[in-house]
């Protein structure tokens, strides 16, 4: 009777740690995830600010060139993966729309010039 009761615990006891591994390792996979996805758009924005605090330094806009997903500044590389890009000019201020990585992260910056 007494290793029944003893086996019993044991199963009841492997159930229990069975379902924390399950719940524990879906919580872990939803924070990985999640981090992952707040680490990408993180690093594009400050990506994207840096691009934007250049170009208000160089003041000079007309300078920039948007082909092949790519923004070129004087033929130099400035800012890959960018799927959008319009920039309009309005009493010495200028508007760029920009968007980057399939129009995930978007920012519109107004320059003044």
């Amino acid at each position: 009777m007494k290793k029944s009761i003893v086996l019993l615990e044991l199963i009841i006891s492997l159930l229990l740690f069975s379902i924390i591994a399950v719940v524990s390792s879906k919580m872990m996979y939803t924070l990985v995830k999640t981090n992952t996805s707040d680490l990408f758009i993180t690093e594009n924005n400050l990506i994207l600010e840096t691009t934007r605090l250049f170009l208000i330094k160089q003041n000079t806009l007309s300078d920039v060139e948007f082909r092949d997903a790519k923004l070129y500044f004087q033929n130099y590389l400035l800012l890959k993966n960018v799927s959008h890009y319009s920039s309009r000019p309005y009493d010495g201020i200028v508007t760029i729309n920009i968007c980057v990585h399939d129009n995930k992260i978007c920012q519109t910056w107004k320059i003044k010039t």
